[in-house]
């Protein structure tokens, strides 16, 4: 499946917010998996505490802050990960936000994964900026690989569903192979090109968005201008890992 953000309406859901709907959960695997792309001006401030949902958050573009006004800074190319539990008990459910800061636009991309049970009760909410990570080029992998937050990474902080988060850049010419992976989002940030996903060949650009259902081959076919894009992929994370808090009990 492939959307553009250019080709889907926004609709204002808050004074100074714009929401887009990238990816409806009834047309994924499970249909418990949602992206949305918002853009905030001004005064904009988007909320989100949806029960029983983990969070993935990405800043495309912009400067805002966590939870309010002065809240710490999530810079752009920041990814900020929200586990499903709540920090004082309830609902399985940590209510955030993300406050428009600084000058221009800032454009979020969120991904949000419906859980059947809250994560280990000490999970913590984690930020991580793309700058951050050491980004090698091996001399083998034309295709530059930098992963913000690890497959391990993701389970020690409480994930269920969310698995590696990683940034990949293709340089002009250089396609990346069909493949099979776990169901899997890739959001395009920069560049042009032609990517393949689950039997259907797609144009993309700025904005594009493909889901791929785990096991559907998938690649970037041409690249016309050098891309680079975040790839989110989702497993289903051992149901031990959220009762016993990672100890490793048998």
């Amino acid at each position: 499946m492939h959307v553009n953000i250019k080709d889907v309406p926004g609709r204002e859901i808050a004074p100074g917010v714009v929401e887009r709907t990238l990816l409806d959960a009834l047309k994924t695997h499970l249909g418990i998996l949602t992206v949305n792309h918002y853009v905030l001006f001004e005064g904009g401030r988007v909320e989100y505490g949806a029960s029983q949902t983990e969070y993935q958050h990405y800043i495309v573009q912009g400067c805002a802050t966590q939870n309010h006004p002065d809240g710490s800074l999530l810079l752009q190319d920041t990814a900020w990960f929200v586990p499903c539990n709540a920090p004082r008990g309830g609902e399985a459910t940590r209510k955030h936000s993300i406050c428009h800061a600084g000058e221009g636009e800032v454009r979020v991309l969120t991904i949000s994964y419906g859980v059947d049970r809250p994560a280990f009760r000490w999970a913590k909410t984690r930020t991580r900026n793309l700058h951050m990570v050491p980004q090698p080029h091996a001399g083998r992998r034309l295709v530059g690989y930098v992963q913000i937050f690890t497959e391990e990474e993701h389970a020690l902080m409480g994930a269920l569903r969310m698995h590696g988060l990683d940034v990949q850049t293709n340089p002009l010419g250089v396609s990346h192979l069909d493949h099979k992976n776990p169901e899997e989002v890739m959001y395009i940030l920069r560049g042009k090109g032609r990517a393949f996903s689950d039997g259907e060949s797609h144009e993309i650009g700025p904005g594009s968005m493909l889901y791929t259902p785990e096991g559907g081959i998938h690649g970037i076919r041409t690249v016309e201008e050098p891309i680079q894009y975040l790839v989110a992929e989702f497993i289903d994370h051992p149901k031990r890992w959220s009762e016993r808090g990672l100890q490793g009990e048998a």
